[in-house]
């Protein structure tokens, strides 16, 4: 009996000894030296590998999820014409178990999603994100679409794995699907489901072998010539395995075809409510490994995935160079659209009939006005800068008699990307100060002018003091703007300018500095208000007839914006919010040294836009600016007649 125990205790041993799974092989010390890695909050580390546009500038953070056997050093090809085209930014990561990424005790789709999450949050990628799945390593594609819809902008699904076990599809359906692969792959992943424990000894034992060891059962000869090309490399098999097999490709298989939670039909739209996105899942024709007909069954159900159907490619095709760079654009291209502006609309072929123009040296041409005095004999010759939204057809009232009287010489020209005047493709501050004194040069008026802006269009004055001041003859600002973000000024004050505003106009001219190439987005989405819809909130009641009297009118708005609201208003913005190269507080006195001239501040007292102790701190930093504190007026001060003519009368004395 003793022996009989004994035997029967060696036997149990041995099975046990044969089922159990060994621990993950030990990491070195000095892994975080190796590769980049990040603690998460269960205290597991995920190494990954970051490429291609700087994260806090990419317009596409898309995060790639390697396959089977695979790792962050998956070999995906794309040129750098197509990053910066694009602007992406790449995550790669190995997933729980891969490579230098800690295991999971009881990985599943849901932990490696809630990993994908967490990852993306340590890394402070943002607040969505892209994803991609290959092969069997799409499942936590699935994850993502179920448990964390709200952190995506999209996800691609390529050449995805089936579950042979997802309740909510056919079972006919699904038992085609499995009965597509070769008898011994059907048995392992009936072992996966039916009997986790034992698929270990399964995958270890000598007896049988697990997978079909011809590899044209599963692959076309272009798949097994991509395979020795990109998987199959030294360095990446020791990298992705370098913990043991088991807790990489033994588990990866258990998490892929044990009882899920959810079906894929079960799925809801997570840009289905106004949300930016799109999902894709790429069907190669001549795959091996995945049924077609299942993936037409899933899309049929959700048409909200787009289905690619690629003739003449087979499991491999993410390793196709050509095909690789149809799904990256793919997957960019609903965020590409809804962030990249639209070029100008065309100006007419006959515009230089229809309005004056002068090219400049860089080929581009200014439209203008003029008005008053002839510039060969006028004493004054002030440059009206206009505001944001208008152009040169800016409506000022001022009487023929002063003008005769002060022999005023008014130039009036529409700013780079408004009316008639084109473009600039990076326009500046810098560059719409050059292209003021290059308009006076073109048009003869002298070697000196006065320049007057309002508003928003008052950000040129700043530059014309900065790069031009020897031009200068005066200057005038008139409820001119303020750069929260100026260096030099108390950031209390600057905070307060900013506050004044109503807090939907705040958020916008925070994404014009921080994130202009987000601007045309925030603009044009439809989900909240850009600006306060309020007019009252920004302007007193007299402001609001003298808008509707002056700067409503059609042909002043079809003018100023026919090349579109990009290049001209957005644009604008921009110029106006982003970082300068100067503080105004830094302005040198362009007169200081006997040259005759001014400079002017006109500050409205009612008016509800501009900070009055804002425009108080230049003038005081800069005694040379005389404030002009006009009681009753608000920001379009420069409407009223009487006050125009005051501001001009100033201007020429």
């Amino acid at each position: 009996m003793l022996l009989l125990v004994l035997v029967v205790g060696l036997i149990c041993y041995h099975v046990y000894k044969s089922i159990k799974p060994p621990p993950p092989i030990p990491l070195p010390e000095n892994v975080s030296e190796i590769c980049p890695r990040v603690k998460l909050n269960d205290g597991r580390y995920l190494a990954y590998r970051e490429l291609g546009f700087p994260k806090d500038k990419a317009k596409n953070k898309i995060i790639i999820l390697h396959g089977f056997g695979s790792s962050k050093l998956v070999d995906l090809k794309i040129t750098q014409e197509m990053i910066d085209e694009f602007e992406i930014y790449f995550l790669f990561f190995d997933r729980a178990g891969y490579g230098e990424s800690d295991a999971h005790p009881s990985r599943t789709v849901k932990t490696d999603t809630y990993d994908i999450e967490e990852l993306a949050e340590k890394l402070q990628i943002g607040p969505k994100f892209h994803v991609l799945g290959m092969s069997l390593g799409a499942y936590p594609v699935y994850g993502c679409l179920k448990y964390i819809p709200h952190r995506l902008s999209g996800a691609t699904l390529v050449v995805p794995l089936l579950n042979f076990w997802w309740s909510s599809m056919p079972q006919s359906l699904l038992s085609a699907a499995l009965k597509k692969l070769p008898i011994q792959n059907q048995w392992t992943f009936r072992v996966a489901h039916y009997l986790p424990w034992l698929l270990y000894w399964w995958l270890t034992q000598k007896w049988f072998s697990p997978f079909s060891p011809n590899p044209r059962e599963t692959m076309t000869e272009r798949d097994i010539e991509l395979a020795d090309k990109h998987t199959k490399h030294s360095y990446i098999k020791e990298s992705a395995l370098r913990q043991g097999e088991y807790v990489s490709t033994h588990r990866d298989i258990i998490a892929s075809f044990e009882n899920w939670e959810f079906d894929p039909t079960e799925l809801l739209n997570p840009f289905s409510d106004g949300n930016e996105g799109s999902v894709h899942m790429w069907c190669a024709l001549e795959d091996k490994q995945i049924l077609r007909e299942a993936l037409l069954y899933i899309c049929d159900k959700l048409p909200w995935i787009k289905l690619r159907q690629v003739p003449e490619t087979g499991h491999l095709i993410i390793h196709e160079k050509q095909h690789f760079e149809d799904i990256i654009k793919t997957a960019c291209y609903h965020v590409y659209k809804s962030i990249k502006p639209p070029p100008p609309i065309p100006l007419p072929e006959n515009v230089s009939e229809i309005c004056s123009r002068i090219k400049l040296n860089d080929g581009r041409y200014l439209a203008y006005r003029e008005l008053g005095f002839p510039k060969d004999k006028a004493k004054n010759k002030i440059i009206i800068i206009h505001g944001y939204g208008s152009s040169k057809l800016v409506d000022l009232k001022i009487t023929q008699e002063m003008i005769d009287e002060f022999e005023i010489y008014f130039l009036l020209f529409d700013r780079a990307g408004y009316g008639e005047s084109d473009a600039h493709p990076s326009r500046t501050i810098k560059t719409d100060t050059y292209d003021i004194e290059e308009l006076a040069d073109k048009l003869q008026i002298g070697p000196k002018f006065h320049v007057l802006g309002m508003s928003l269009g008052a950000y040129p004055v700043y530059g014309c003091l900065k790069y031009i001041p020897h031009r200068l003859s005066g200057a005038t600002f008139v409820a001119p703007l303020l750069n929260f973000w100026w260096s030099r000024m108390p950031q209390n004050l600057l905070s307060a300018a900013l506050k004044k505003l109503p807090i939907e106009n705040q958020w916008t001219f925070r994404v014009a500095h921080y994130l202009p190439w987000l601007l045309y987005w925030w603009l044009t989405q439809k989900w909240f208000s850009p600006f306060n819809l309020n007019p009252l909130t920004t302007m007193t009641e007299r402001d609001i007839e003298l808008a509707d009297k002056h700067t409503k009118h059609s042909y002043i708005k079809e003018s100023a914006l026919r090349q579109g609201e990009y290049v001209s208003m957005q644009r604008d913005i921009i110029a106006s919010f982003e970082n300068w190269e100067f503080d105004p507080t830094e302005l040198l006195n362009p007169f200081s040294d006997g040259n005759e001239g001014s400079v002017h501040i006109w500050c409205a007292l009612e008016d509800k836009q501009i900070l009055r102790e804002a425009l108080l701190y230049i003038c005081d930093k800069l005694p040379w600016i005389k404030l002009h504190q006009v009681p009753e007026a608000g920001h379009l001060i420069i409407h009223e007649k009487q006050h125009f003519e005051d501001i001009i009368k100033t201007a020429c004395s």
